[in-house]
């Protein structure tokens, strides 16, 4: 079990840095073949969208960039290893493959995870119920927690005032109130302090955690969120 953090712990681990939220509007256009690219940035919908089905589509609701991709029926994308379709004909739909990268996903790894959507409806939006997990990319967002944590500027705050014990690392999404501590769903793992200096072979991550909750989808800080990309753009 771990100690109970004093409140102004918490308190500077969860507060939202300035200017992060952060809205970018632009227009849906047909995604390029995979193996197709090109030099120009092709100008992307939001995800609140009122026409026909959309190949690939950004959301201007999230602070940073994100995108889904609809997965082709075919065999085009064999290397996606998207969830079954659903069992009753009543449920027909379109899955999309939610990234954080504008290209189409070279690999499972750099999908967050997978978006069914009714054609039917206006709206494209993640949600707990709409949304199923992508245990491949939990490995790799986990193992980029544990690597450059000790660098976060928001965990070095707090190392100014706890020099032992144990910390949780935060989900931006839904910032805990003053003084207590985040839901299970809202905490990426936890790591030790041991004289003043994070351990990050300690790192332990929270199986409670939800990528997706009620509150969204999960938020990191800019410096993880920043090194998480590149880990990504480089898989």
């Amino acid at each position: 079990m771990l100690p109970t953090l004093r409140p102004s712990h918490l308190a500077q681990l969860c507060s939202r840095q300035s200017g992060l939220l952060r809205v970018c509007q632009a227009r849906a256009a047909p995604l390029p073949c995979p193996a197709a690219t090109t030099a120009a940035t092709t100008p992307l919908a939001p995800a609140r969208f009122h026409s026909v089905e959309r190949r690939l589509i950004r959301d201007t609701t999230y602070p940073f960039p994100l995108y889904y991709h609809l997965l082709p029926s075919s065999s085009a994308a064999s290397h996606i290893q998207s969830p079954p379709a659903p069992k009753t004909s009543s449920d027909a739909h379109s899955c999309y493959a939610l990234a954080f990268l504008p290209t189409f996903p070279k690999h499972n790894r750099q999908i967050i995870g997978f978006v069914s959507h009714n054609p039917a409806n206006t709206e494209l939006l993640v949600r707990p119920n709409k949304f199923t997990e992508n245990e491949a990319f939990n490995a790799v967002l986990h193992a980029l927690i544990q690597e450059h944590l000790s660098k976060d500027p928001m965990v070095e705050a707090v190392l100014q005032q706890q020099l032992e014990g144990w910390t949780h690392i935060a989900d931006y999404r839904n910032p805990a109130p003053y003084g207590r501590i985040p839901l299970p769903e809202d905490i990426f793992g936890s790591v030790q302090i041991v004289d003043g200096v994070i351990q990050p072979s300690t790192y332990q991550r929270m199986p409670s955690h939800r990528i997706v909750s009620s509150h969204g989808l999960f938020q990191l800080s800019e410096h993880l969120h920043e090194k998480l990309v590149h880990r990504l753009q480089n898989l």
